[in-house]
């Protein structure tokens, strides 16, 4: 029971999170889930359902400002991508998860506290190719793939609505690629679509009240608080 209380809350919190600053449920809600399931390969495939269904919430509403022109390129580079990861993660062990999880923690954390906003990817081919595949591997092993995509996006996507829906996009067609491709492999069993059902209700509530401060919370010091909790959460997996 405390179980299910965690996951509705870890929604939650996750969905007012991407609500407000346009991605981040994957991170925010991996920081903990890893910890509270079985194996490493659950808690990627509760964090994506529940990522995917929240963003869904999003993107029906402003399906009008997604720019599928930067949608599709990126997508089918992350899917093909992902979908080796998913395969290979498969393969790994639990403690080298982990410990690679931890590590990429660290490094989307310091990147992200140091780096975000002042890098500006130039709108090629060969760019969308590498952080499309980024973004695969990030999304297929560790349920991220946004940071990746936000490099990309906030340099090229000026409007704040059309950033936050063409994220959004991303976030549902991927996680619906992810969903397929962990059940595949045996990731998603019975008991994760019950989590699923049960943090959808957070979801629901966190995107609500995300959808309240849209207009009015600082999203820059929202984002640098998950991320100085994910270098202490890689740091303490690693370890």
């Amino acid at each position: 029971m405390l179980t299910y209380f965690l996951i509705f809350l870890l929604a939650m919190g996750g969905a007012f999170i991407q609500r407000v600053s346009g991605f981040g449920f994957g991170v925010f809600v991996m920081i903990f889930l890893p910890y509270l399931l079985s194996s490493y390969g659950e808690a990627a495939a509760l964090s994506g359902l529940l990522a995917g269904s929240s963003a869904l919430v999003i993107a029906v509403r402003v399906w009008r400002r997604i720019r599928w022109d930067v949608v599709w390129p990126l997508l089918i580079v992350n899917v093909i991508v992902s979908l080796i990861a998913i395969e290979y993660m498969a393969s790994l062990g639990n403690d080298v998860l982990k410990r690679s999880f931890g590590a990429m923690f660290v490094i989307i954390s310091l990147y992200c506290l140091f780096f975000d906003g002042r890098v500006k990817v130039p709108a090629t081919w060969w760019s969308k190719g590498v952080l499309g595949a980024l973004s695969g591997v990030m999304g297929g092993m560790f349920a991220m793939p946004g940071p990746a995509l936000v490099l990309y996006c906030i340099g090229h996507i000026k409007d704040k609505l059309d950033y936050v829906a063409t994220l959004q996009a991303f976030s549902v067609l991927l996680n619906i690629f992810y969903a397929l491709f962990r059940a595949r492999v045996g990731f998603i069993q019975d008991e994760i679509l019950v989590w699923w059902l049960i943090g959808l209700g957070g979801s629901l509530v966190g995107t609500y009240v995300g959808s309240r401060f849209f207009e009015r919370i600082n999203g820059v010091m929202l984002k640098r608080i998950v991320y100085s909790m994910l270098f202490v959460s890689g740091v303490i997996a690693m370890l």
